[in-house]
């Protein structure tokens, strides 16, 4: 079941890392951190407007689609988890009970379509970028994207994305495999050889 959990979770933590990398102003610099007054705020529908010309609520709803697959996932783990428990015995259901626990299964798989609709997702964000962006930087950004290579970045965007995770998952364990390696060398070196404890003796008679 924690698998499952984490899969789900992973789905969404992917979408909001994807969207926060994306909306970053094409030419950051150390200002990223500045504190915005409240009357430089961008409002939310200048955001609304950033968020569509970056196609953040299309990139949501895609990832959002993966959800129901996740949580089926999830609740199958929860049925394998519930049937060795059941009175019948050895996890051994009637037709009539799989019946059932199906219907319940699907269920809240369609109720997962709408566990963190877009709507609510964007009105999040919302409130976040007004606490670092201002009305000139919202402005900046829109511009770009609605530029020919703004326009070229974020049709290229995935592609490139999906060409470079490979590669670096590939080099990851690798490098992870070589490390763990090299830990255990080591540590064997610093603890040297296991002690053997004594053998017992035998009581005197």
């Amino acid at each position: 079941m924690h698998r499952s959990t984490l899969t789900l979770a992973t789905i969404l933590i992917c979408l909001m890392t994807s969207v926060a990398q994306q909306a970053k102003p094409p030419a950051a610099d150390s200002t990223a951190s500045r504190t915005i007054a409240p009357a430089d705020r961008p409002s939310k529908e200048q955001l609304v407007r950033l968020f569509e010309v970056m196609r953040i609520r299309s990139q949501m709803d895609e990832m959002l689609k993966m959800v129901p697959a996740a949580l089926q996932q999830q609740l199958q783990n929860e049925e394998e988890n519930v049937e060795p428990n059941h009175p019948v015995g050895a996890g051994e259901l009637t037709p009539e009970q799989k019946a059932a626990e199906q219907k319940v299964t699907q269920k809240y798989i369609e109720l997962s379509t709408s566990l963190y609709p877009t709507d609510e997702m964007v009105n999040d964000m919302v409130e976040v970028y007004q606490r670092h962006l201002s009305r000139a930087d919202v402005d900046g950004i829109i511009a770009f994207y609605r530029s020919t290579p703004g326009q070229h970045i974020l049709d290229a965007q995935p592609l490139m994305a999906k060409e470079v995770m490979p590669a670096v998952t590939r080099k990851l364990e690798s490098r992870n495999k070589e490390l763990l390696d090299r830990y255990r060398k080591e540590l064997d070196q610093v603890l040297g050889p296991p002690k053997i404890p004594p053998a017992a003796t035998a009581p005197s008679s």
